[in-house]
Protein backbone atom coordinates (compact mmCIF):
# COMPACT_ATOMS: atom_id res chain seq x y z
CA UNK A 1 0.00 0.00 0.00
CA UNK A 2 2.53 2.27 1.13
CA UNK A 3 4.66 2.11 -2.62
CA UNK A 4 0.69 3.20 -4.32
CA UNK A 5 0.64 5.87 -2.09
CA UNK A 6 4.00 6.99 -2.66
CA UNK A 7 3.42 6.53 -6.81
CA UNK A 8 0.55 8.05 -6.33
CA UNK A 9 2.08 10.78 -5.05
CA UNK A 10 5.02 11.18 -7.78
CA UNK A 11 2.75 10.90 -10.52
CA UNK A 12 0.76 13.85 -8.91
CA UNK A 13 4.06 15.91 -8.35
CA UNK A 14 5.13 14.85 -11.87
CA UNK A 15 1.61 16.48 -13.08
CA UNK A 16 1.85 19.20 -11.25
CA UNK A 17 4.90 19.71 -12.00
CA UNK A 18 3.87 19.44 -16.34
CA UNK A 19 0.90 21.28 -15.57
CA UNK A 20 3.10 23.77 -14.36
CA UNK A 21 5.25 24.14 -17.03
CA UNK A 22 2.34 24.44 -19.53
CA UNK A 23 0.78 27.14 -17.49
CA UNK A 24 4.53 29.47 -17.92
CA UNK A 25 4.65 27.98 -21.52
CA UNK A 26 0.75 29.29 -22.33
CA UNK A 27 1.58 32.72 -20.47
CA UNK A 28 4.66 33.41 -22.63
CA UNK A 29 2.78 32.78 -25.57
CA UNK A 30 -0.13 34.96 -24.41
CA UNK A 31 2.62 37.46 -23.60
CA UNK A 32 4.20 37.33 -26.83
CA UNK A 33 0.50 37.28 -28.76
CA UNK A 34 -0.50 40.23 -26.86
CA UNK A 35 2.81 41.91 -27.80
CA UNK A 36 2.55 41.42 -31.09
CA UNK A 37 -1.22 42.89 -31.11
CA UNK A 38 -0.38 46.13 -29.28
CA UNK A 39 2.75 46.85 -32.02
CA UNK A 40 -0.31 46.15 -34.74
CA UNK A 41 -2.34 48.37 -33.15
CA UNK A 42 0.51 51.09 -32.24
CA UNK A 43 1.23 50.62 -36.54
CA UNK A 44 -2.46 50.84 -37.55
CA UNK A 45 -3.21 53.90 -34.82
CA UNK A 46 0.88 55.56 -36.92
CA UNK A 47 -1.17 54.74 -40.38
CA UNK A 48 -4.12 56.50 -38.90
CA UNK A 49 -2.70 59.03 -38.07
CA UNK A 50 -0.12 59.71 -40.90
CA UNK A 51 -3.49 59.45 -43.53
CA UNK A 52 -5.03 62.08 -41.12
CA UNK A 53 -2.22 64.62 -41.54
CA UNK A 54 -2.03 63.92 -45.05
CA UNK A 55 -5.57 64.96 -45.50
CA UNK A 56 -5.10 68.01 -43.72
CA UNK A 57 -2.25 68.87 -45.50
CA UNK A 58 -4.05 68.52 -48.58
CA UNK A 59 -6.68 70.56 -47.85
CA UNK A 60 -4.78 73.17 -46.68
CA UNK A 61 -2.97 73.03 -50.00
CA UNK A 62 -6.41 72.95 -51.82
CA UNK A 63 -7.64 75.93 -50.39
CA UNK A 64 -4.57 78.02 -50.78
CA UNK A 65 -4.27 77.02 -54.66
CA UNK A 66 -7.63 77.96 -54.88
CA UNK A 67 -7.04 81.12 -53.61
CA UNK A 68 -3.99 81.78 -55.92
CA UNK A 69 -6.55 80.90 -58.53
CA UNK A 70 -8.68 83.70 -56.87
CA UNK A 71 -5.84 86.04 -56.88
CA UNK A 72 -4.68 85.27 -60.23
CA UNK A 73 -8.22 85.95 -61.69
CA UNK A 74 -8.38 89.20 -59.48
CA UNK A 75 -5.38 90.39 -61.18
CA UNK A 76 -6.50 89.78 -64.25
CA UNK A 77 -9.73 92.07 -63.68
CA UNK A 78 -7.53 94.68 -62.25
CA UNK A 79 -4.57 95.15 -65.18
CA UNK A 80 -5.63 94.66 -68.64
CA UNK A 81 -2.85 93.64 -71.46
CA UNK A 82 0.28 93.95 -69.60
CA UNK A 83 3.17 91.73 -68.09
CA UNK A 84 1.08 91.37 -65.00
CA UNK A 85 -1.73 90.03 -67.17
CA UNK A 86 0.12 87.28 -68.64
CA UNK A 87 1.51 86.40 -65.37
CA UNK A 88 -1.94 86.64 -63.82
CA UNK A 89 -3.33 84.35 -66.60
CA UNK A 90 -0.35 81.59 -66.56
CA UNK A 91 -0.12 81.26 -62.84
CA UNK A 92 -4.43 80.31 -62.79
CA UNK A 93 -3.75 77.87 -65.75
CA UNK A 94 -1.16 76.07 -63.67
CA UNK A 95 -2.85 76.14 -60.03
CA UNK A 96 -5.88 74.90 -62.37
CA UNK A 97 -3.43 72.14 -63.44
CA UNK A 98 -2.51 71.37 -59.94
CA UNK A 99 -5.69 71.97 -58.60
CA UNK A 100 -7.26 68.54 -61.08
CA UNK A 101 -3.85 66.87 -59.43
CA UNK A 102 -5.38 67.88 -56.37
CA UNK A 103 -8.58 66.04 -57.20
CA UNK A 104 -7.13 63.07 -58.44
CA UNK A 105 -5.78 62.03 -55.72
CA UNK A 106 -7.68 63.30 -52.80
CA UNK A 107 -10.82 61.34 -55.00
CA UNK A 108 -8.51 58.07 -54.61
CA UNK A 109 -7.96 59.17 -51.09
CA UNK A 110 -11.26 59.41 -50.08
CA UNK A 111 -10.61 63.12 -48.58
CA UNK A 112 -12.74 65.74 -49.06
CA UNK A 113 -11.24 69.26 -50.50
CA UNK A 114 -12.43 72.42 -51.51
CA UNK A 115 -12.85 73.43 -54.77
CA UNK A 116 -13.57 77.56 -54.60
CA UNK A 117 -11.81 79.73 -52.54
CA UNK A 118 -13.01 81.46 -49.58
CA UNK A 119 -10.53 84.89 -49.92
CA UNK A 120 -12.70 87.35 -49.98
CA UNK A 121 -10.48 90.11 -52.29
CA UNK A 122 -11.92 93.73 -52.20
CA UNK A 123 -12.55 94.77 -55.93
CA UNK A 124 -9.45 97.07 -57.03
CA UNK A 125 -10.69 100.36 -59.00
CA UNK A 126 -7.41 102.37 -58.85
CA UNK A 127 -4.87 100.32 -60.94
CA UNK A 128 -2.08 102.39 -60.09
CA UNK A 129 1.04 99.99 -59.39
CA UNK A 130 0.87 100.30 -55.63
CA UNK A 131 -1.91 98.28 -56.16
CA UNK A 132 -0.93 96.06 -58.42
CA UNK A 133 2.21 95.02 -56.06
CA UNK A 134 0.21 94.64 -52.84
CA UNK A 135 -2.09 91.85 -54.93
CA UNK A 136 0.94 90.40 -55.97
CA UNK A 137 2.66 90.32 -52.48
CA UNK A 138 -0.17 88.38 -51.38
CA UNK A 139 -0.03 86.12 -54.47
CA UNK A 140 3.76 85.55 -53.85
CA UNK A 141 2.77 85.27 -50.17
CA UNK A 142 0.12 82.09 -50.61
CA UNK A 143 2.44 80.37 -53.53
CA UNK A 144 5.09 80.65 -50.31
CA UNK A 145 2.79 79.09 -48.02
CA UNK A 146 1.69 76.04 -50.66
CA UNK A 147 5.17 75.41 -51.03
CA UNK A 148 5.85 75.00 -47.22
CA UNK A 149 2.77 73.17 -47.02
CA UNK A 150 4.68 70.60 -49.62
CA UNK A 151 7.38 70.17 -47.74
CA UNK A 152 5.29 69.47 -44.71
CA UNK A 153 3.37 66.66 -46.59
CA UNK A 154 6.98 65.42 -47.80
CA UNK A 155 7.81 64.94 -44.49
CA UNK A 156 4.74 63.32 -43.40
CA UNK A 157 3.85 61.05 -46.09
CA UNK A 158 5.17 57.75 -47.57
CA UNK A 159 2.70 57.39 -49.94
CA UNK A 160 3.83 57.00 -53.93
CA UNK A 161 0.60 59.17 -55.02
CA UNK A 162 1.45 62.10 -52.77
CA UNK A 163 5.00 61.73 -53.02
CA UNK A 164 4.49 61.81 -57.23
CA UNK A 165 1.88 64.30 -56.49
CA UNK A 166 4.49 66.51 -54.49
CA UNK A 167 7.27 66.29 -57.58
CA UNK A 168 4.39 67.69 -59.98
CA UNK A 169 3.08 70.14 -58.14
CA UNK A 170 6.24 71.57 -56.69
CA UNK A 171 7.58 72.20 -59.83
CA UNK A 172 4.81 74.48 -60.87
CA UNK A 173 4.61 76.32 -57.41
CA UNK A 174 8.07 76.95 -57.53
CA UNK A 175 7.59 78.04 -61.43
CA UNK A 176 4.53 80.40 -60.34
CA UNK A 177 6.60 81.66 -57.30
CA UNK A 178 10.02 82.72 -59.82
CA UNK A 179 7.27 84.32 -62.28
CA UNK A 180 5.45 86.75 -59.27
CA UNK A 181 8.67 87.48 -58.08
CA UNK A 182 10.88 88.70 -61.15
CA UNK A 183 7.19 90.94 -62.08
CA UNK A 184 7.55 92.17 -58.58
CA UNK A 185 11.21 92.89 -59.19
CA UNK A 186 10.08 94.83 -62.54
CA UNK A 187 7.58 96.93 -61.48
CA UNK A 188 9.85 98.36 -58.56
CA UNK A 189 12.81 98.51 -60.59
CA UNK A 190 10.25 100.91 -63.47
CA UNK A 191 9.49 102.75 -60.82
Amino acid sequence: MKFFTNRRLTVLFFFIVIMIGLSFNSCQELIKNKSLENKKTEATKQEVKTNQNEAKLLVMLSKDNQDVIQLSKSLQKIVEKDTVFKLAKKIEKAHLEIAKEFNTVATNKLITIPNHSELIIEEITDINREAKLNALNDLKSKIKNQLYLLNKLDETTNSKEFKQLIVKADTKINESLNKTKNIISNLKSNS
